[in-house]
């Protein structure tokens, strides 16, 4: 599988917006080569997501309707992890084959098969960076839920008191909870670029991301933020057309005391949900690697040390 007439990328650095909008752009121009390649673990990932939320949703159905559901529980906490499971291990293929792509964009192979080949080399690394990719946000997105829970029982309830207050916490817990989620997939984000682009050892992995994360702690913050914000906007538009049918199903069907979705609308939801997967898997892992060669641009001069190496080797 060649990568379809790919441009060569700019020798000189870019702000945060360009690279996003090149992320966007790669993905664009090589649209097939993306599908294609991340299609198939995108729907387990769809299948372990969607399962785990349908199960849930449908056991608080039942709860709401007989107290007595404490049967009923224990199946369906049981689909639910089922589904935790076929997601968390469904994740660990996009991942690998975004990888290749990103090697691919970088300019470092010249087709899929020899991108792919190389990833699998590395295979343990990338497992390493992939826990540190999705624990470390997960485990401060609990952390600072719990923080929010606890800080509900400071809030005084007089007025004008209680605005003040819990205005003043909540949006103090909600920037704690955008650094710290940024920040952790910032580190997780450098480490895998290049586990994905250079063949050091593990340990000298760690050290060299941690080397770009503190120099550039406050540049790399705000680029996962500005991506993150723009995949939401791609998510809210993927999944405009659920929202409106699930809107207009709700008002047509309130007479028939309907709570759970339609399968039309699921079958969709699920549908939807594979293809941003691919979209978020495919433009971010692709951020990840042209951020990580910006900064090589930037601390180590890259582009004049490759250029250097030409010149001898000629």
């Amino acid at each position: 599988m060649l990568l379809a007439l790919i441009d060569q990328l700019p020798e000189k650095v870019l702000s945060l917006g360009d690279l996003v909008s090149l992320s966007f752009r790669k993905f664009r121009q090589n649209l097939r080569l993306y599908w294609s390649a991340l299609i198939i673990p995108a729907v387990g990932t769809a299948v372990g997501s969607n399962g785990a939320y349908y199960a849930f949703d449908h056991w608080v159905s039942i709860a709401s309707k007989s107290m007595l559901a404490v049967g009923p529980f224990a199946m369906h906490m049981a689909m639910v992890l089922l589904g935790i499971i076929i997601w968390f291990v469904g994740v660990w293929e996009p991942i690998t084959r975004a990888s290749a792509i990103m090697r691919l964009i970088l300019g470092l192979d010249q087709d899929y098969a020899s991108a792919a080949k190389w990833i699998k080399s590395r295979s343990r690394s990338i497992f390493g960076a992939y826990n540190i990719i999705i624990l470390p946000p997960l485990i401060s997105l609990l952390l600072w839920t719990f923080v929010a829970f606890l800080f509900v029982s400071f809030i005084p309830i007089a007025q004008p008191q209680r605005l003040i207050v819990g205005s003043l916490g909540f949006g103090m817990i909600g920037f704690g909870l955008t650094v710290s989620i940024s920040l952790s997939a910032l580190f997780g984000a450098l480490l895998l670029s290049i586990i994905a682009s250079e063949g050091l050892p593990f340990g000298a992995c760690l050290n060299r991301a941690f080397y770009f994360f503190k120099l550039r702690m406050l540049r790399g913050g705000s680029f996962i933020c500005l991506m993150t914000m723009s995949l939401l906007l791609v998510f809210i538009a993927c999944y405009s057309p659920v929202i409106i049918l699930a809107l207009v199903e709700q008002f047509t069907h309130a007479d028939l005391g309907l709570q759970n979705r339609s399968v039309p609308i699921m079958f969709l939801e699920a549908l939807l949900d594979t293809t941003f997967n691919v979209i978020s898997f495919g433009i971010g892992f692709t951020g990840y690697g042209l951020f990580y060669r910006d900064l090589r641009l930037r601390l180590e001069g890259h582009d004049l040390l490759t250029k250097i190496e030409k010149l001898n080797s000629n």
